[in-house]
């Protein structure tokens, strides 16, 4: 009789992070949202793969023709005015009204060729003379293989913790925010053509503030009905906002604000979780190990997220993938080691009959 009025003190007491939790089997909803991952990872793979061997411009642009940060030193000579953040319009004097246009007309004209490529940034008309350069494995292993290794990383740390101790509240959120930025990561490739998986790109992107948001309150223990109603609200609304951004993506103008409000969003998120935590471990109200964990995720790889997210719609230079992808895999791992490192803490007392 002992025994099973010990298990309900046991789980309460587990959930609130206090108490090691009994293992059980993963439970099904983890394994329910893993399947179309995998499904998005499989496509999003065969779209970065088939890139190789393809003409491109030796910039990256999205469906709207928003040429990005993201690139590496060989691509355009060092010389030549910088056309991130500008928009295409126009290919060898020919309008173009989308990403695919541009990328159609340099596949068309074949590697080696110089394209003039007409860019808008607000009132600021420019050209440029390019020549198509031929996408190489090397420029796969450098741009795209980091996004599907480190996604894929992402989410499979995340779903660990999840599987040995899915009771804990701060382990389920944490799944959240992993999910989201494996997401994210999958299918940052596609949103340099073929623009098929871009809505979860935005999606994600969006949902990742009320995400890191509703970890960070997960710390402070299980959200009250006023707390879940806060975040459901949030939840909702980044949501709109990540469809505003799919729906506006072709008006530069209000399109480039908004993503940078997201950035503004993520960056004072993730300052508000490492606030939350240093004020955790005052108080000890969790165990130590565990938030100074959280606390080294934050700092071995959000500190440079941080840094590279503000700045990023403002940079007229190229951003390094694997400077700017590569630390945020250890998220996951420092979270896991916090999370399972908890559970060396002294065994509940026997509830008394």
């Amino acid at each position: 009789m002992k025994a099973a009025r010990q298990d309900p003190a046991r789980e309460r007491a587990a959930a609130a992070g206090h108490a090691p939790l009994p293992r059980r089997r993963a439970p099904g909803w983890l394994v329910a949202a893993l399947v179309p991952v995998a499904l998005v990872l499989a496509v999003a793979a065969r779209d970065a793969v088939a890139w190789v061997g393809r003409p491109f411009a030796g910039f990256l642009f999205s469906d709207g023709r928003i040429v990005f940060s993201i690139a590496r030193p060989q691509w355009l000579p060092a010389t030549i005015r910088r056309p991130e953040w500008s928009v295409v319009s126009a290919v060898d004097g020919t309008p173009v009204a989308s990403g695919g246009a541009v990328h159609d007309a340099v596949r068309a004209a074949g590697a080696g060729r110089e394209l003039t490529y007409t860019f808008r940034r607000g009132a600021e008309v420019f050209r440029l003379a390019l020549p198509a350069r031929r996408f190489g494995w090397d420029d796969f292993a450098e741009v795209f293989a980091p996004m599907l290794g480190v996604g894929t990383w992402v989410i499979a740390l995340g779903a660990l913790p999840v599987a040995l101790r899915p009771a804990r509240p701060e382990v389920r959120a944490h799944f959240i925010v992993c999910l989201l930025l494996g997401l994210m990561l999958l299918t940052s490739p596609d949103e340099y053509g073929p623009y098929r998986l871009l809505w979860i790109f935005f999606l994600a992107l969006a949902l990742l503030p009320p995400a890191i948001l509703h970890l960070a309150v997960s710390f402070l223990g299980a959200p009250g009905r006023w707390r879940g109603r806060v975040l459901g609200g949030l939840y909702v609304v980044f949501a709109a906002l990540g469809a505003t951004l799919v729906l506006l993506r072709f008006d530069a103008p209000v399109f480039l604000p908004l993503l940078y409000l997201v950035y503004c969003a993520l960056a004072n998120a993730l300052l508000l979780y490492a606030g939350v935590l240093v004020s955790v471990l005052a108080t000890r109200d969790r165990p130590r190990r565990q938030t100074l964990a959280a606390l080294a995720a934050i700092l071995g790889s959000g500190g440079i997220v941080i840094a590279i997210l503000v700045t990023y719609p403002l940079r007229t230079e190229g951003v390094s993938v694997p400077w700017f992808i590569l630390p945020i895999g250890l998220w996951p791992v420092l979270h896991a080691i916090g999370f399972l490192a908890a559970e060396r803490r002294r065994p509940v007392p026997r509830v008394a009959s």
